[in-house]
């Protein structure tokens, strides 16, 4: 979801880096028409590499952005399952342990019972003697 959000601004801001670069190059276009011939083929063809090292630049910006949040993610994602395994082992061990001593309560439920029989019996057998 956070990597969605994070790709989602990162394309609004290449948009507007877009919209940026086109105002730029119709402003420039303009002033090239101003001056006509004067401008010469290589400093076009500077300007132009120039705008592609400034997009390119700005494109592993954003790139890192993006990244950057995908591996906090991923991180907290780890986190999480580590948390759920360590509490699902918790539960389990709870469950085993209650388990256990219910077992041991019947086993000494069992042994009362036997004894308070062998006591009753032993009684009576006196009282008819």
């Amino acid at each position: 979801m956070a990597a969605a959000a994070a790709a989602a601004e990162a394309d609004e801001e290449e948009e507007e880096e877009e919209e940026e670069e086109a105002d730029d190059v119709e402003e420039e276009e303009e002033e090239d028409e101003g001056r006509g011939s004067e401008v010469e083929e290589g400093e076009k063809e500077r300007e132009g590499m120039r705008r592609l090292a400034k997009a390119i630049e700005r494109f592993g910006e954003v790139y890192e952005r993006v990244e950057g949040q995908k591996l906090r993610q991923m991180v907290d994602l780890e986190k999480q399952r580590m948390q759920f395994a360590k509490d699902l082992e918790v539960q389990r061990m709870q469950m085993f342990m209650d388990t256990q001593v219910q077992l041991e309560r019947i086993k000494r439920g069992k042994r009362s019972g036997s004894n308070g029989e062998m006591q009753f019996l032993s009684a009576f057998y006196l009282l008819l003697a």
